[in-house]
């Protein structure tokens, strides 16, 4: 039905005017009145480059006088300048490696695009690594022998992929190089946090601990007792792992940019999907890379940027195939991907599965269904199964007041930090307290979602395509919320609304308009990205521009400390036990099996005899967990509890290094800093149920 004149004045009235409210009520409750001054610096040299950019592009440069191919020259550069020419080489061999793997698929336009065919790989790859982690077969010269193989096997699959993704980005130039530019800029913005070290809390705690293991020991030890996430699904630590084998050395950067990319990737291509042009996808790919989140995913291992990358090419295609089956690969690999990346993802596909088997039904498809799922579970499958073999829950530790497993307490763990509730006005809460849902400061959700409000409802009720995605997603991610209020878990859901936000906002508005509100809400959310995470919040931007790469070793020694002096103790002592006492900071995961932590969340046995001992006041209970532990270091903070202080000393310890406010504690006599316990050997459930040989 088409609108009348009047009508359509309505709309771009109150979809602009939705616009301008929420940027002035940002204003007015001093969202950005804590955003340090170098971070404005950036995002002003990035606005004056993109103009620039773009007015160059209008004037007609083709070729390699088009700026975005040096845009994205010079943010290619900066990553290779801050985190390190190997990452950057083990991004790329991970992306053609996955490339290869992956097969073309005629007729089926999604599947066979370049990006949708990498993100097929990685969940191929996802599967042949997380089969064979408990076995001592993993080394560097390895991955990265068999990588160029496959390569170079698959070397015309590999030239097609680069010609195909070579040939789009020249139609994108060609076709919408002004928006082109724009979507670059603000990507290279969003991926400034791939410059910091890994400062994540949970990093440091959990995620590094496969890629780390992998590097020292060749195998993956499948420890639940001293980190209880381990078993978790791990598909986003493995490529992690693949990418630390490829470089040698931890290289978080090298994934972070490849789902970065993907997710970028993936708006333009979800928007495509729902009938956008090529400018308003774009657009809508340049608004995703500008979300706050987006931008703090580049700084950490955590998977919910990686599940919706995956999620919005699972959506795009699903709409491109409507009523038909989609292709079997591609659907078994994303599901399983999904599946890997995260046990939550579970909620938002279950609505599609459903959907997909009342279709494989209807159309008598009954080996399709059956394939895709027998497919699906086994390249997706492999931390369910080993949880289950190790633990006997194979959602461990979730849930385990109903699997019961020896290893946790009979609970049904949830976070009860993240219980602010949900009302009606939850969405204001989550644009302008965005810290009542998680660690965060108010703005980290992004003005975005509750700007394009508007623009999304009338979408919504405009297009069926588009209604139905909206649907799914914002059904799916409600019943996320209700369980519980985490920005980062909904960050799926909400991205995917932002994307078909932009199409509403760009239907509704003149077609000149419509670049002036986006640019708008493209530097509010821009501005907002260090709200999302302390170490972005520090004025860490200063230092990297100051000192430049340099400064990577200042912002880790002051940010987590616990990470230099773990290195130093490793390697003046490889076979050290450590014991760290601070539950504050248990970022035992780089010692890859060597540490132990007190924090009864990751380590729970550890974690109560420590409480244990420290209501002795003699010492002398601490002095059995030692005993009982084979101590050879003790890291405390400044001031350890008298108890612990006294243990230390009864056994002669003394400190003997300090970074920051982390002490090390151990024999005064270097020769006599020995491992006397057994503890890693007993937790190490891969040796114990593969019974191969020892270190």
């Amino acid at each position: 039905m088409r609108e009348s004149m009047a009508q359509r004045a309505l709309i771009a009235t109150v979809t602009s005017g939705a616009v301008l409210l929420v940027l002035a009520l940002a204003w007015r409750l001093r969202l950005f009145a804590e955003i340090n001054a170098s971070w404005w610096w950036l995002l002003g040299v990035a606005s004056v480059t993109a103009m620039l950019g773009v007015i160059y592009a209008q004037a007609g440069h083709a070729g390699w006088r088009h700026p975005a191919r040096w845009l994205t020259l010079a943010g290619m550069l900066g990553v290779v300048a801050y985190a390190g020419i190997a990452t950057m080489l083990a991004c790329l061999l991970l992306m053609l490696c996955a490339a290869a793997l992956a097969p073309r698929s005629p007729g089926a336009k999604q599947a066979s695009e370049p990006a949708s065919r990498i993100v097929i790989g990685l969940a191929v790859l996802v599967a042949l690594v997380g089969w064979l982690l408990p076995f001592p077969i993993h080394t560097s010269m390895g991955y990265r022998g068999i990588a160029v193989a496959i390569c170079v096997v698959r070397y015309q699959s590999v030239l097609a992929h680069c010609k195909d993704m070579w040939q789009g980005w020249r139609g994108l130039e060609q076709e919408a190089g002004s928006w082109l530019v724009l979507a670059v800029v603000v990507t290279c913005l969003a991926g400034l946090g791939l410059w910091l070290p890994s400062v994540s809390y949970d990093d440091n705690t959990t995620h590094l601990t496969l890629p780390y293991q992998l590097l020292r020991d060749g195998y993956f030890h499948l420890d639940v007792s001293g980190q209880v996430w381990a078993l978790a699904p791990w598909g986003n630590n493995i490529l992690h792992a693949i990418a630390a084998m490829l470089a040698g050395s931890e290289a978080r950067a090298a994934v972070d940019l490849l789902w970065l990319l993907l997710g970028v990737q993936g708006a333009w291509q979800l928007a495509r999907a729902m009938g956008a042009s090529v400018r308003v996808a774009l657009a809508a790919a340049a608004l995703f890379a500008s979300l706050p989140l987006t931008g703090y995913f580049t700084t950490t291992m955590q998977v919910d940027g990686a599940s919706a990358a995956v999620l919005m090419r699972f959506a795009a295609m699903l709409a491109v195939s409507g009523r038909s089956l989609p292709p079997l690969l591609p659907t078994a690999a994303l599901l399983a991907l999904l599946a890997g990346l995260k046990a939550s993802n579970g909620v938002y596909v279950l609505p599609a599965l459903g959907w997909l088997a009342w279709l494989a039904v209807q159309q008598r498809q009954w080996r399709w269904l059956l394939s895709m799922l027998g497919l699906t579970v086994l390249l997706g499958g492999s931390s369910y199964v080993y949880a289950a073999w190790v633990t006997g829950s194979p959602l461990f530790p979730l849930f385990n007041a109903s699997f019961k497993s020896p290893y946790f307490a009979t609970i049904n763990f949830i976070d009860q930090h993240w219980m602010a509730g949900v009302t009606w006005r939850s969405l204001w809460d989550m644009t302008f307290h965005s810290d009542r849902y998680g660690e965060h400061y108010p703005g980290a959700f992004g003005i975005a979602l509750l700007a394009l409000l508007p623009a999304l409802v009338i979408e919504v009720v405009r297009r069926p395509a588009s209604r139905a995605i909206a649907v799914w997603f914002a059904a799916t991610g409600l019943l996320l919320f209700l369980q519980i209020q985490y920005l980062r878990y909904v960050f799926p859901a909400t991205a995917i609304l932002v994307v078909i936000g932009v199409l509403g906002l760009a239907r509704a508005l003149p077609a000149k308009l419509f670049p002036v509100a986006l640019s708008a809400l493209l530097v509010a959310n821009l501005a907002l990205v260090p709200t999302t995470v302390w170490y972005m919040h520090d004025d860490v931007w200063a230092l990297l521009l100051r000192q430049g790469p340099a400064a990577r070793a200042a912002i880790e020694a002051s940010r987590a400390p616990e990470r230099v002096v773990l290195r130093r103790i490793l390697m003046a002592s490889p076979q050290a036990c450590i014991l760290m006492t601070d539950k504050r900071a248990p970022f035992a995961a780089t010692a890859a099996g060597r540490a132990v932590t007190t924090k009864k969340i990751q380590d729970p046995r550890v974690g109560n005899t420590a409480a244990w001992a420290d209501e002795d006041a003699s010492g002398q209970r601490w002095q059995q967990t030692f005993a009982v532990l084979g101590s050879s270091h003790v890291m405390t903070t400044q001031s350890p509890s008298l108890p612990l202080r006294t243990a230390l000393q009864q056994r002669g310890f003394a400190v003997i290094d300090a970074e920051g406010a982390v002490r090390v504690w151990a024999a005064a006599d270097s020769q006599a800093r020995i491992c006397r316990g057994q503890l890693e050997t007993v937790r190490d459930e891969a040796r114990r149920h593969f019974q191969f040989g020892s270190h």
